[in-house]
């Protein structure tokens, strides 16, 4: 039971150092922008990402997902239309060109035209692009995140060389 106290001290420290540098590694992200549309009958959230505007659609009365429908999105006068996957069960829209001024930062109208089956709706959404702070700080908090670690893992290293040390008593 003696080891397994003097164990806790380093272990305790390196498990520390590795939580600091995760929470520190997120801080300097921006939140990915997301957009959210809603009419009595669909509720649509898309979402910026690498890969391009991800829309997700359901039903607003249970939630039920709504697959392989016609989603047309306008913005900034010009529309495209979002290709279903249904290893997803949403829609993408990738195209580049198109893309390029949603990514600009500030807030950007969208309208949406969804066309299930017999049914229609038009909705409308805002997406809020926020400035990536990690562009322009002189020291990006996630170039910094492994900091941590390496000072828990050194201070682990020098308690178990200094237990291991001749003449220490444990």
């Amino acid at each position: 039971m003696n080891d397994m106290k003097r164990f806790r001290l380093p272990m305790a420290s390196v498990l520390l150092a590795v939580w600091v540098a995760t929470v520190g590694a997120t801080e300097g992200l921006a939140p990915m922008p997301v957009a959210v549309a809603e009419s009595e009958a669909f509720e649509a959230v898309g979402r910026l990402s690498d890969e391009g505007l991800v829309w997700f659609i359901d039903r607003a009365d249970s939630n039920a997902p709504v697959l392989d429908a016609r989603l047309e999105v306008e913005a900034n006068g010009q529309t495209q239309v979002a290709r279903f996957r249904p290893e997803q069960g949403d829609y993408l829209i990738a195209d580049a060109g198109w893309l390029k001024a949603l990514r600009q930062p500030g807030e950007h109208a969208l309208a949406l035209t969804l066309l299930v089956g017999d049914d229609s709706d038009l909705l409308t959404a805002s997406l809020d692009v926020h400035a990536d702070e990690a562009d322009h700080p002189l020291v990006s908090t996630r170039s910094l995140g492994w900091l941590p670690v390496l000072g828990g893992l050194l201070i682990g290293v020098l308690w178990w060389r200094r237990r291991k040390a001749p003449g220490v008593q444990p």
